[in-house]
């Protein structure tokens, strides 16, 4: 009988059999048992529900004259061994789920030889006292919650000590009260880690994060060399570069700290866990199976054949930073010195020398066995490969030939002089082993002709033509393509060379978590975000910088994505979200980075239960001491640090005790006007009134309270009012004729002379060209040229215009390209110059404007 038909008989008597069998839930689940049946036992009992005769034989019977021969089988199996074992599993009755070391029969033929019960199948849970698993699936971890769950441990280990020892001990990752399974496929978090909605979170979080360690060594390498006096080379020079690597750094480091494993014949895999983790760095061994940089352990486990076994180690940070200070001391060191050591990471460094300064020729061959061979004796044991050419794209291919364990050198002339062998040189390279050139390019260049695989293919298809590639990937990628293809260096990679500071400068500072973020309200997403900015605030004070410019990144669970993903506390499939924010001006404050950070987060509106990844950039970075942030303080027009008293006594009495407070938050002092008198008693008013008798004292407060509430009647209000109406109608400031005028004055930041607001528009400008000006600022110089224009007094809008006009074009040499230049041409164009459109009718007013006023 094959499957087909088989099923097929399934298929037409199970709904039949489910009618018919009346039996009570905690003995038998008809949907359950089929499911838990193997294939032996599936087709046995449709065999016999085919071939009996009895119309009345039913799944319930079948089940029960199994059991009953099972049991047969059982004490059989006691008679036939001959040896008495002691019942060490009396009264115990188990079943297995799933794969065992040793296997199900096995484990079934030991358990009853001393003395226990087997159950093939799970009739009814209430029967059975243990479940014997290796491991459980999800939905079987949820069944057995309640149930008592081992490792066949249990087992083997009780027979070999021939007496029944505490299930507890062998418990299938439960804890020690039987509350909560830890789910195996989500490994449980280290015993230090802290919950997200803890202070210490992130300080914790990056103390375990390889990024985080890599990020920072990369930093303080990159700012000890560029700050060593290193010759840099010019445009022109004959150059020997060298770029060095480590091979497979991270496990090489592990593997060296283990004395069980060895590097040349073990698969070796760096990694926090077991089984959802990602890997940090395999060996090439690993390598050999298919076994990548980011993958799952659990993924790279299956591609190893059964009798090789994957070795997984943690990270040693200390050695891995120990190992690397002794490889740049090496490079620093060398009798031949380097003219320049650019840090690319921890483990790669690319070395320069000028070979117009060197007297005699360079031996680039005999340089690079020197560096490998000091490296594996001072590193004891770590090797390092090395490309060398003269053209730094050169230098990388001739590294991916090189490795592992190898150099290779070879120049420009060397391969360009004979076609053919550039040729062949060109087809041992993937598209993508080109510098810059990733998946997205790739797709592009593929979409005409999927074929295309190495980089000959892509030279002959494209005609080795810039035109071609730039049409297809754009002008600046296609002009670096094109160079590589030339063996040549793209404009950027001779930045680097040629421009180190500027091209490693650090331009940017984030924090980016993607594990652990689990929150339930705003309040606590609030609390973690004002840790962050502290965070990152002060990196940023110990880098001596200011940020203008703030990116927020959001990971949202996706809407198909389950709510806890495979990997324990991970980011799981998510959608990305991000804002950018513009400051105005470089700041290091942290209430104002937290504030805006916050603000940000609501115009992204992810729900907190939906949050799963968190990322602060700040952009922009400017020195402090280079800043004009002193300046640009006290020209951020909508905010200044003092208050004229005049405007402060103008407001309602009912408003101003709010005022007050704030001003007084804010440290805003508040100038130009007489000491605001307290109501509060002096010092000897004080000592009278505690000399008074209690009811006397309350009675005398409670009569100057009268007495001043009696000077702040409305009535006095208005009066005063009145008065400085009628005042500023004799004395009105001039606004363009001098002191007296007959128009009325129009203020911006407190001047009404027009000379002096066009000194501050002219300085606010120069001082905002890098970064742009503060949105409010401009919406408040708006709202004044929007005055002016009612007023009728276009030929001032006509005079701001011309004076920015002519103050960006002396600027467009030094600030053409920066993005506060930009803003203020785009401001001119579309906010001033509609303005002076919508008045024609005064160009005659302007010539001689032009003739009798001059700045």
């Amino acid at each position: 009988m094959d499957n087909e038909e088989l099923l097929k008989i399934l298929e037409s008597t199970q709904e039949e059999e489910n009618d018919r069998l009346k039996v009570g839930p905690e003995e038998y689940d008809p949907g359950e048992t089929l499911a838990q049946l193997s294939d032996g036992v599936l087709i046995e009992y449709i065999a016999n529900l085919s071939q009996d005769p009895r119309k009345d034989f039913t799944r319930e019977e079948y089940f029960r004259d199994k059991e009953i021969k099972q049991r047969e089988h059982d004490e059989a199996t006691r008679q036939e061994r001959g040896e008495i074992h002691p019942p060490i599993f009396a009264g115990c009755t188990i079943y297995i789920n799933g794969y065992t070391k040793p296997g199900r029969l096995q484990l079934h033929e030991m358990f009853v030889s001393y003395g226990g019960n087997f159950l093939h199948y799970l009739s009814g849970k209430r029967k059975i006292t243990h479940i014997v698993a290796t491991n459980l699936p999800l939905k079987k971890r949820l069944e057995f919650r309640n149930y008592k769950v081992v490792r066949p441990e249990w087992i083997t280990e009780s027979i070999d000590q021939e007496k029944l020892l505490p299930w507890q001990n062998y418990a299938l990752s439960w804890d020690q009260e039987q509350k909560n399974l830890q789910f195996k496929a989500a490994s449980p978090p280290p015993s230090d880690t802290i919950d997200c909605k803890d202070p210490n979170f992130i300080q914790n979080f990056f103390e375990n994060s390889r990024l985080h360690h890599l990020s920072n060594w990369k930093a303080d390498l990159r700012s000890k060399f560029l700050n060593d006096t290193f010759t840099k080379p010019s445009p022109g020079d004959s150059l020997s570069i060298f770029h060095i690597d480590f091979d497979c750094f991270f496990a090489t480091v592990a593997a060296l700290s283990c004395n069980t494993c060895d590097i040349d014949r073990d698969p070796i895999v760096v990694c926090h866990g077991t089984k959802s983790s990602d890997i940090a760095s395999c060996n090439y061994v690993a390598r050999k199976y298919g076994i990548r940089n980011g993958m799952w352990v659990s993924r790279a486990k299956t591609l190893l054949p059964p009798d090789v076994e994957l070795v997984c180690l943690p990270y040693n940070f200390e050695q891995i930073e120990n190992k690397s200070k002794i490889f740049y001391e090496v490079l620093k060191d060398y009798e031949i010195k380097f003219d320049l050591i650019l840090p690319i990471s921890i483990d790669e460094a690319v070395c320069v020398i000028i070979n117009n300064h060197s007297i005699e020729p360079i031996d680039c061959d005999q340089i690079c066995r020197d560096v490998r061979s000091q490296i594996w004796e001072k590193t004891k044991g770590c090797t390092v490969s090395i490309g060398c050419s003269d053209f730094l794209v050169l230098s990388r291919l001739n590294l991916k030939l090189a490795k592992p364990n190898g150099y290779r050198v070879l120049t420009q002339d060397q391969l360009t002089k004979d076609e053919q062998f550039w040729d062949d040189f060109l087809a041992k390279f993937s598209i993508d082993d080109l510098p810059g050139v990733g998946y997205s390019i790739v797709s592009k260049l593929r979409a005409d002709n999927p074929e295309l695989d190495n980089l000959l293919q892509l030279k002959q298809y494209y005609h080795n033509s810039l035109p071609l590639l730039q049409k297809c990937v754009g002008k600046k990628t296609g002009n670096k393509i094109f160079s590589f293809l030339q063996g040549k260096d793209d404009q950027e990679s001779s930045r680097m060379i040629y421009q180190p500071e500027e091209f490693f400068a650090r331009k940017s500072l984030s924090i980016e978590i993607n594990w652990g973020i689990r929150f339930d309200t705003v309040q606590e997403i609030d609390d973690f975000i004002d840790s962050c900015a502290v965070y990152l605030v002060r990196k940023l004070i110990d880098l001596n910088k200011k940020t203008s410019q703030i990116t927020m990144k959001l990971m949202r669970r996706s809407a198909h994505a389950p709510i806890e993903p495979a990997k324990y506390l991970g980011m799981g499939e998510c959608d990305a979200l991000s804002h950018t924010s513009r400051l105005g001006i470089p700041t290091s404050e942290v209430g104002v980075i937290a504030t805006e950070l916050k603000c940000t987060f609501r115009l992204l509106a992810c729900p907190p239960k939906e949050l799963r990844g968190v990322g602060v950039q700040f952009n922009k970075l400017v020195e402090v001491s280079s800043s004009v942030g002193g300046q640009q303080d006290k020209l951020r027009l909508p905010f200044q640090k003092t208050l004229n008293f005049e405007l402060f006594n103008n407001l309602p009495n009912d408003v101003k005790a709010d005022f007050s407070k704030e001003l007084k938050r804010r440290d805003i002092i508040i100038t130009g006007g007489p000491s605001v008198r307290s109501s509060r008693p002096t010092t000897y008013q004080e000592r009278f009134m505690e000399e008074l008798p209690t009811q006397i004292r309350n009675e005398v407060k409670h009569d100057m309270r009268i007495t001043e509430k009696i000077k702040k009647t409305k009535l006095s209000e208005l009066r005063e009012q009145t008065r400085k109406k009628k005042e500023s109608i004799k004395n009105v400031r001039a606004h363009l004729l001098g002191r007296e005028s007959l128009f009325e004055p129009i203020k911006f930041q407190k001047e009404t002379r027009f000379k002096d607001i066009c000194k501050i528009v002219l300085d606010w400008v120069d001082a905002t060209l890098i970064d742009g000006p503060h949105e409010k600022d401009l919406e408040l110089f708006e709202t004044y040229l929007d005055r002016l224009s009612d007023a009728n007094r276009v030929p001032l809008i006509l005079r701001i215009s011309k004076l920015i006009s002519t103050r960006l074009n002396l600027k467009s040499n030094y600030h053409g390209e920066d993005s506060g230049f930009q803003e203020w041409e785009r401001f001119l164009l579309t906010v001033i110059i509609p303005k002076l459109n919508k008045n024609k009718h005064t160009f005659q007013t302007v010539r001689k404007l032009d003739i009798d006023f001059d700045l």
